[in-house]
């Protein structure tokens, strides 16, 4: 996208999204629905003793002509959004990988993609077919990852919480127990694969740094190395984020669920868990690694909002103007934010001001005017 001479242009390290179902929504699979759905969804899984990654991707939409122009509409979609990377968060069917292969083949893709695949496809294929898989991906594209599911979610009462919800006799839905989990991790990370697990109750991520701490033996030089992930750690106790701090593990937070989750807070939590939820100034204080995923599109892919709504916990664009904001724990300078959306070595995005020199309530209105991905 080329921008007029009177408009000014600055280049800063590119957008990144860390965590999105881009690939999904981009291929007409439904992805979100009410929360009383949700949480029968979770239950019913969770009584066939799976988790929501082991429901794979029904073939119907997959196969249907037109995939890979489809995934190709997706990922310019991003591009012009101001991303330079998207990562998809538990890849459900190797039709994706099939289809965004034919569009290497005729050309670089309008941005990168990096993809974790869901714990239940891993499971179906081989060690050594993984592997095959990984192997071959090209400049623009990398397979690297497997994703796991511990908890539900804080809206549908489904997250696993220590103490039940301040609403309902219910402590939420735990999918796997520690030695569970280590038994599904440990063959993957002696591979070289990257693991991450869907964590938003404080009971889950508990249990998941105690299946990490299994895998690796306790050893917090080998967990740092092999940089395990958390998704969303949403809802965490003081002696959780010490804990984070200390192992290595690594947070993947999302920048609009402390403000689209906001009204939810105190219901489901009660008002002295409310201030420990989305705890991110806490995570960054204590020197917790940290990265940011939208979520799409269950949230905004834009980056530019989701940083204004990091910094400031609102967001004029797509709503919540006037609606709320996000609690105060829940926000993060503007550098630390901007460092955990971006990537040089992903590329550039060409923008009309920096977001880190102007007023953080501003950073939304600058307009994107181009992208420029680097090849893996």
């Amino acid at each position: 996208m080329q921008a007029t001479s009177r408009v000014a242009q600055v280049s800063v390290p590119g957008f990144v999204d860390h965590h999105a179902h881009l690939l999904k929504a981009a291929a007409g699979v439904p992805l979100s629905a009410t929360p009383q759905q949700v949480r029968e969804f979770h239950h019913r899984v969770a009584g066939q003793g799976r988790t929501p990654m082991d429901v794979l991707d029904p073939a119907g939409a997959l196969s249907a002509p037109g995939l890979p122009d489809r995934l190709s509409a997706g990922l310019a979609t991003a591009a012009a959004a101001g991303l330079v990377e998207v990562t998809e968060m538990g890849m459900r069917s190797w039709a994706y990988l099939d289809a965004l292969a034919e569009l290497q083949r005729a050309g670089p893709l309008p941005c990168r993609v990096r993809i974790y695949v869901a714990s239940g496809l891993a499971t179906e294929a081989s060690l050594d077919e993984l592997d095959a898989r990984r192997e071959h991906c090209g400049g623009w594209l990398r397979l690297e990852g497997v994703k796991f599911y511990a908890d539900g979610w804080l809206v549908p009462r489904t997250c696993a919480l220590s103490d039940e919800f301040a609403d309902s006799a219910d402590r939420g839905v735990l999918f796997t127990d520690a030695e569970g989990l280590a038994r599904q991790v440990e063959p993957l990370v002696k591979r070289g694969w990257l693991i991450a697990t869907h964590a938003i109750g404080d009971r889950a991520v508990r249990t998941v740094l105690d299946a990490y701490d299994l895998v690796f033996g306790g050893d917090h030089a080998a967990i740092a190395a092999a940089a395990p992930r958390v998704e969303h750690a949403s809802v965490l106790s003081t002696d959780l984020v010490a804990r984070l701090a200390e192992s290595g593990v690594v947070a993947c937070i999302q920048p609009s669920f402390a403000l689209t989750d906001a009204a939810q807070l105190d219901p489901a939590l009660g008002s002295e868990r409310a201030r420990h939820a989305y705890p991110w100034a806490d995570l960054a204080g204590a020197g917790v690694r940290m990265l940011a995923g939208s979520d799409y599109p269950i949230e905004l892919l834009e980056p530019l909002p989701g940083l204004t709504r990091l910094v400031t916990g609102r967001s004029a664009r797509h709503g919540f103007a006037a609606e709320g904001s996000a609690p105060r724990q829940a926000r993060l300078t503007p550098a630390t934010a901007f460092a955990l959306m971006t990537d040089r070595a992903a590329g550039e995005t060409v923008l009309s001001a920096d977001p880190r020199a102007v007023d953080p309530a501003e950073i939304d209105l600058i307009s994107v005017l181009g992208t420029q991905p680097a090849p893996f």
